[in-house]
């Protein structure tokens, strides 16, 4: 498995976007929303999003963001 830094939502989303909601989860429909409208891109100082591959696969995504309810040195791990 590999994890790396993205910098954008990786082209193959849809694809596991569509696995989580057959499961129930609704976590990446979520996380598609919100970049696409720009409430969430983990851009500010200290976030990032993440994405997962295997075998040249994506597998998963989620994003470390400054979490709004806590002192700003929190971090929150977000739709992993």
């Amino acid at each position: 498995m590999e994890i790396q830094l993205v910098t954008r939502l990786p082209l193959q989303i849809a694809a596991l976007e569509q696995e989580a909601v057959a499961e129930g989860f609704r976590f990446i429909t979520r996380v598609t929303l919100e970049w696409h409208s720009g409430t969430n891109r983990f851009e500010a100082s200290g976030e990032c999003l993440m994405a997962a591959d295997l075998d040249l696969k994506l597998v998963g995504i989620g994003g470390l963001s400054i979490d709004p309810f806590m002192r700003a040195l929190t971090g929150r791990l977000r739709r992993v």
